[in-house]
């Protein structure tokens, strides 16, 4: 197994408790709080934002054609794909732009778009794919489980939409190209380098799993 294919396994137990948590298992059962979604929605909507900045930052730190169009393509498709999802969903409860615009990131939100944007700034490429792939891989890996998983239940869930966009080929195929660009940026580091990568990686899974939570507690700070 390749270095960046086996960084699933290193993020195991977070990654399933991620799976496991009340938002993600309601969402798939169609039962979760809509006032929940919402929040996560807007909080979401503002991650992305600064998500596509940090690709933005890889793009021009990027040293060949295949990094500069995977990094420039990743940050349309967030901008013009992925964000479509959240758009549609605001639209139907009724949030106006204005109240977009009103919306302040949580602490969780500011520090984990901070954490990812630290690398972007700070560190190389390989930093920035291992702290930008958990949202992506997650994203997939949930959605296509929770449609299998919910499949007799999805038709009139009231959130089919978004777990069909993260389960779907599109979605997947819009990252895939990850996988070799970590494995490539990572070819001659030391052990210690490379661990250094996996510790990135998990964080951000991690960072994951505490948006969940807040999401589902709707909290904006640590009280």
């Amino acid at each position: 197994m390749s270095f960046s294919r086996g960084l699933k396994a290193k993020a195991a137990k977070v990654w399933e408790d991620g799976y496991k948590h009340p938002f993600v298992q309601e969402l798939g059962a169609g039962t979760l709080d809509r006032e929940k979604f919402k929040f996560y929605l807007l909080q979401d909507y503002l991650y992305l934002l600064q998500y596509a900045k940090v690709f933005a930052i890889a793009t021009v730190k990027s040293d060949t054609e295949d990094l500069m169009k995977g990094f420039s393509t990743s940050q349309y498709f967030i901008l013009a794909n992925e964000m479509n999802v959240h758009r549609k969903y605001m639209e139907d409860f009724g949030i106006t732009p204005a109240e977009v615009l009103a919306v302040k990131p949580s602490l969780y939100n500011r520090t984990y778009t901070a954490n990812m944007l630290s690398f972007g700034l700070t560190d190389g490429l390989a930093e920035v794919l291992a702290s930008v792939f958990p949202c992506a891989w997650t994203y997939a890996d949930y959605g296509k489980r929770l449609k299998a998983q919910y499949a007799d239940k999805l038709e009139g869930n009231f959130y089919k939409t978004w777990i069909e966009s993260y389960a779907s080929d599109e979605f997947s195929d819009s990252f895939e190209w990850f996988y070799g660009a970590l494995d490539n940026l990572v070819a001659n580091m030391t052990d210690e380098q490379r661990k250094k990568i996996e510790g990135i990686f998990i964080s951000s899974v991690e960072f994951e799993y505490l948006f969940w939570d807040m999401s589902y507690k709707r909290q904006m700070s640590y009280q």
